[in-house]
């Protein structure tokens, strides 16, 4: 991976244990700039609108977590798909999920646009596996 190609990552967990934890796993890896961490959907959509506004921090990768109160991982794609379409194509989207039920996972293979799914927690293996297909 280039210098130029230098990579944002947003985590979407409502567990800041969790976040605490993928925020250290991404730490100090060279390929990435930043590490933005929102504890709700909510929080997320309300930084990725104004991201429209400061392109300066769009994500280039944004680790989801399923199972959230309030608004759950598939409703944060819904309000997702529908921001600008020039930010959404820049953004690759993962589920991080701890989630076992097979809805979740026909959910995944049904939309098309995700990335990957992922078990929590997150590894340094299944991080630069990620990375590389950025």
């Amino acid at each position: 991976m280039s210098d130029d190609k230098k990579i944002k990552i947003l985590f979407i967990d409502d567990d800041k244990a969790t976040n605490f934890l993928n925020k250290h796993l991404a730490k100090g890896r060279e390929s990435i700039e930043s590490i933005y961490l929102k504890h709700s959907g909510f929080e997320a959509i309300e930084f990725l609108q104004n991201c429209t506004k400061d392109t300066e921090n769009i994500p280039n990768l944004i680790f989801l977590d399923i199972n959230m109160p309030a608004m759950n991982g598939w409703e944060f794609l819904e309000e997702f798909y529908e921001l600008d379409e020039n930010l959404i194509n820049k953004i690759k989207v993962i589920i991080l999920s701890s989630s076992d039920d097979p809805r979740d996972l026909k959910r995944f293979e049904n939309n098309g646009k995700l990335l990957d799914f992922l078990r929590k927690p997150l590894n340094v293996q299944a991080l630069v596996s990620v990375l590389d297909k950025v």
